[in-house]
């Protein structure tokens, strides 16, 4: 972040931070990549909304009862079942999305003719996919069993990936979700597996109720053979002991013998066998009528109640009143007298029916009475005999251990047949513990994230990628762009600046923006000419008494275009040197060095533009040098050798011709669109093929210097078109030459890197350069315009 800051504030007094503020001229400079990243996000975001399948809930509520509907005997305690607890809450979630509530609905969803079978999504749709088809088992691989376990197994894990169960606060009620991107088939599914859940709870609790019932009957049933048991070993004992039963028959009472007192025994220990079990009996009824007290139609229920002769003819005497009440209130409304009749009469029978159901309570309270009372009358004489007949016989010890274990046996029979009853109303009565609170509905929204949501949060992110992209691309771009930016990095003045202009005109003209800007450049030179400013060292290589001296050249011919008038601003000692280099290939240098020097052609004056590339000439690389070259050698070569070389600015380098003869006049081109006529040119000289690098560097550092001396004095302007100074060292001796040295930097196309290593070598080099010219801006309009504007 450090770096970035940086960055971004190199340019800011005291190096204060980046704010919001510093981003939004970055990013309007930028909003080219900014709007290019939008438009590419948009259109990812235009292709994924429309296939994004939002998916939508359905929610239903299941309660449940805060105890159990039936208090539930185990097998090994007799205790009834505790009630339902908030705790059970996460066993009973666990048990909706089990495979037993999910198999059976499951099995109803095939029923209604859901398919499970995954469907394509919209992306596979727009391709054209078709929805997949279940693979068939190869024959004789896995039996039919076999695959409709695989696949019902693979269509309940889809529908448990569905399903979300949640407690609603601290109630007894569970939330269920089901999520499915068709809203119908989300409902259908989660009614389906409510519906199977509380089929299969209310089945649970049945079936647990029903399994403790055949235990219960069983055990009944094994009671009953060890009360058989005990009996038979009763009668054993007393066959084996007839003198101590005759004992105990004679205590029975005074003048009966001991066969007499063994049969009363054995007849009232029937009868009070006959009196328990019927005061067993008539206590479960009591307790039975004791649980349903106030409730008519429980009572109505029972069948010692309901089973009664009175209570049945009142019962159905009442159930056709009440029929008729309601054919008689739909027929003639609540007010007729036939209504208000029928609705008296089914009072009548409602207190005759409860008169009767009193009566039969009485009843059953009689004959329980009346039981209690036998039991205590057959105990107490049972208890009387016994203790004579213990007191008469010595085995009496044995007898009444036997007599014990009959009494308790008989006992747990009575009790586990009262169980067994009271289980069978119980089931007969049976209500589920869980009730749906809340049936499935239709969903009409889907949830997060629907296709809004997914456009409105992508549309924000895109906008952030967007700006970020901005930032980024302003970071990383190491590139100028404006020319304040070029001179805080380099120190230098910006002599002009040049708007930016396609290359493809073949002519060469210059826009008027560019031609308002060369004259300003021009103004610049001139000025530093009369105030006697220049760069160059004066000791130059080649110029000095120790280099040697040139051979004596002959006097060029008179030169049509270096024609001067009276009245243009021309030196009067030497010509001026003007050297054009940039850091790299590609930033103009050629053309604005080209406009220069037709700019100061068209002002009369003596203009020379050396092409300084010896590696590169513009010979070669420009085909309009070429093409004023051929005609210019075709004239040049007429009754010569056809082998014979063109003089160039090699030879002239070398000592093996004279400038003169490598010279050749350039017409130069429209200085602005709409001008016509022709215009004063300038002289070229350049070399006519590539040169060898060591060979270059050579002429360039021992010969430079004494043909720029030599050519000051011919001309008025000497423009250098000098290599790129990063590429080779031939632009540092034609800096050292020159008298203005100017640095083209293009906007979007120089590197901060490159400008900052071309200013240190020329600096290091001593032909620092003394003025930036920037191109490549933004065009903002001549201020005087064209010719063709100033006509209209």
């Amino acid at each position: 972040m450090g770096i970035m800051t940086q960055r971004f504030s190199e340019n800011r007094a005291g190096g204060q931070p980046v704010t919001l503020a510093d981003l939004v001229p970055v990013i309007w400079r930028r909003r080219g990549v900014a709007l290019l990243v939008l438009a590419l996000l948009l259109a990812v975001l235009g292709v994924v909304v429309p296939l994004w399948q939002p998916d939508y809930q359905a929610r239903a509520q299941i309660g449940f009862l805060p105890a159990a509907p039936a208090p539930l005997a185990s097998r090994e305690n007799a205790q009834p079942a505790a009630g339902f607890q908030i705790s059970d809450l996460d066993t009973e979630m666990a048990v909706l999305r089990g495979t037993a509530v999910l198999s059976a609905a499951r099995s109803v969803l095939q029923g209604e003719g859901v398919d499970f079978d995954p469907k394509p999504s919209r992306l596979a749709q727009w391709f054209g996919a078709e929805r997949a088809v279940r693979p068939a088992a190869p024959a004789g691989s896995f039996p039919a069993e076999s695959v409709e376990t695989i696949r019902e197994a693979r269509d309940i894990a889809i529908l448990r990936g569905k399903i979300k169960t949640a407690q609603i606060d601290n109630a007894r009620v569970i939330e269920i979700s089901l999520f499915d991107p068709d809203p119908v088939l989300a409902r259908q599914m989660l009614d389906a597996v409510v519906n199977s859940y509380v089929w299969k709870r209310q089945n649970d609790l049945r079936q647990k109720l029903a399994d403790q019932y055949a235990e219960t009957r069983r055990q009944h049933e094994a009671a009953l053979t060890n009360q058989q048991q005990h009996q038979q070993a009763l009668l054993d004992w007393q066959d084996d002991h007839p003198l101590a039963t005759g004992t105990i028959n004679g205590a029975v009472g005074p003048g009966r013998g001991d066969d007499g007192t063994g049969r009363n025994l054995e007849t009232i220990r029937q009868q009070r066998e006959a009196a328990r079990i019927d005061f067993v009996t008539l206590q479960s009824r009591q307790q039975a009528i004791a649980d349903a007290q106030g409730n008519m139609g429980a009572l109505l229920r029972l069948p010692e109640i309901a089973n009664t002769e009175s209570v049945r003819e009142l019962n159905l005497r009442l159930a056709d009143l009440r029929s008729k009440a309601a054919d008689l209130a739909r027929r003639y409304g609540a007010r007729h007298p036939l209504v208000l009749a029928n609705d008296a009469q089914i009072a009548e029978a409602l207190a005759d029916l409860d008169s009767a159901i009193t009566a039969q309570i009485a009843a059953v309270n009689r004959d329980f009475e009346n039981a209690r009372t036998r039991i205590e009358i057959y105990d107490g004489e049972y208890r009387r005999i016994m203790d004579e007949m213990a007191g008469n016989n010595r085995d009496r010890l044995g007898f009444a251990q036997l007599q014990r274990a009959l009494d308790r046996s008989s006992d747990e029979v009575a009790l586990l047949a009262d169980r067994a009853r009271l289980m069978q109303s119980q089931l007969a009565a049976l209500r589920p513990d869980v009730e749906i609170l809340q049936s499935p509905e239709l969903p009409g929204k889907p949830v997060f994230p629907s296709r809004r949501h997914i456009a409105m949060i992508g549309g924000f992110f895109a906008i952030l990628l967007a700006m970020a992209a901005a930032v980024l691309r302003e970071y990383f771009d190491r590139a100028l762009h404006r020319a304040s930016d070029a001179e805080a990095l380099t120190g230098l003045p910006i002599f002009a600046v040049l708007p930016h202009v396609a290359y493809g005109d073949g002519k060469g003209r210059a826009t008027d923006e560019e031609n308002e800007a060369i004259g300003h450049l021009q103004t610049i030179i001139r000025l530093r000419s009369e105030a006697g400013q220049t760069g160059a060292d004066g000791d130059m290589p080649g110029a000095t008494s120790s280099q040697p001296q040139p051979q004596p050249q002959p006097q060029p011919q008179p030169h049509p275009i270096s024609n001067t008038g009276a009245d243009a601003a021309t030196p009067k000692d030497a010509g001026r040197v003007i050297c054009v280099t940039s850091p790299m290939p590609g930033e103009g240098k050629s053309r604005l060095a080209r406009i220069i020097a037709a700019r100061f052609a068209r002002n009369g004056q003596r203009v020379l533009l050396l092409d300084g590339d010896l590696r590169r000439p513009a010979l070669v690389m420009d085909g309009a040098f070429a093409r004023q070259r051929a005609v210019r050698k075709g004239a040049s070569v007429e009754g010569q050798e056809a082998a014979e070389n063109m003089p160039d600015l090699q030879l002239v380098l070398q000592g093996d011709c004279a400038f003169s003869n490598a010279v050749f006049p350039v017409h130069a081109p429209e200085l602005a669109e709409g001008e016509t006529g022709t215009h004063p040119g300038y002289d070229f000289l350049g070399a006519e093929n590539p040169v060898s690098s060591a060979l270059a560097g050579q002429l360039m550092a021992e010969k430079l210097g004494h043909v720029i001396a030599v050519l000051k004095a011919k001309y008025d302007f000497i423009i250098l078109d000098a290599p790129p100074v990063l590429a080779v060292a031939d632009a540092i001796w034609l800096m050292r030459a020159a008298d203005d040295r100017l640095l083209l930097l293009r906007a979007g196309k120089s590197r901060r890197d490159d400008i900052v290593d071309a200013c240190n070598r020329l600096a290091q080099a001593g032909c620092a350069a003394d003025g930036i010219v920037f191109s490549g801006v933004s065009r903002r309009g001549a201020y005087y315009g064209s010719r063709k504007r100033r006509r209209a």
